[in-house]
């Protein structure tokens, strides 16, 4: 039940995060193994469920790109883990960097909640690096466009936040 209300430390409601992630991907007319990636996409961080229970049900491309987004446990250090992720995403290619733009997407609308200034400062960080290195990628997509129009405006709320 907890994963419902929130996940460690994230106070976003995680099954409406994942399913708004799945939906916009679906929405845009992704391919059903790229919606299907995203509504998974943060089982493993938030669930008992394993990388082989995804395999067995949803297939080896799913898997791939559901642990390309996930956080690896043995880093500690939050940018790290992020940044992790990202060169993951990348390696695997353009599925696993929609899923990533698609959580960022999402995720950014909460950006604003964080409860330091440390933690907003890192997560305009990550956006940013995301941005910038995923072009190559996805710079001719309709989703990319959005996550980079959105940047600013996020960047200007969480600057209003901390000057409050």
């Amino acid at each position: 039940m907890h994963s419902f209300e929130s996940s460690g430390d994230n106070p976003k409601p995680v099954i409406l995060h994942s399913t708004r992630v799945g939906m916009n991907l679906y929405d845009r007319e992704y391919e059903k193994r790229i919606v299907i990636s995203g509504l998974l996409h943060d089982l493993l961080e938030d669930t008992d469920v394993t990388s082989e229970e995804i395999r067995s049900k949803f297939g080896t491309d799913v898997a791939e790109i559901v642990e390309a987004t996930s956080f690896d446990d043995n880093i500690d250090d939050y940018l790290e883990r992020c940044y992790d992720i990202y060169k993951r995403c990348f390696e695997l290619g353009r599925s696993a960097v929609v899923v990533k733009a698609a959580d960022i997407l999402d995720n950014s609308d909460y950006y604003s909640l964080g409860d330091s200034e440390e933690l907003q400062k890192n997560q305009l960080k990550k956006m940013e690096y995301f941005i910038d290195k995923s072009e190559p990628y996805i710079g001719e997509e309709d989703i990319f466009q959005e996550l980079n129009d959105k940047f600013p405006i996020v960047k200007k709320q969480m600057k209003k936040n901390i000057e409050s």
